[in-house]
């Protein structure tokens, strides 16, 4: 069993939780749960990035890639 990605936890609830990331990026549910467990993927990082800075939502730090 894999180990949750807390960063990604963060970001996906500082966006609303799983179906409103979901919704707002059309994508399954189930893709965006995934990323709970294994990470956001950077090209998708790119795009929640941009959607908290348009509804003026701040997400967590970013962690150190060495951590």
């Amino acid at each position: 069993m894999s180990t949750p990605d807390t960063y990604a936890d963060k970001v996906i609830d500082a966006l609303g939780g799983t179906s409103a990331v979901a919704k707002r990026i059309e994508a399954p549910v189930s893709t965006v749960h995934s990323w709970r467990r294994i990470g956001i993927p950077s090209s998708r990082m790119s795009h929640l990035k941009l959607i908290a800075s348009m509804e003026d939502v701040a997400l967590p730090e970013e962690r150190d890639a060495a951590a």
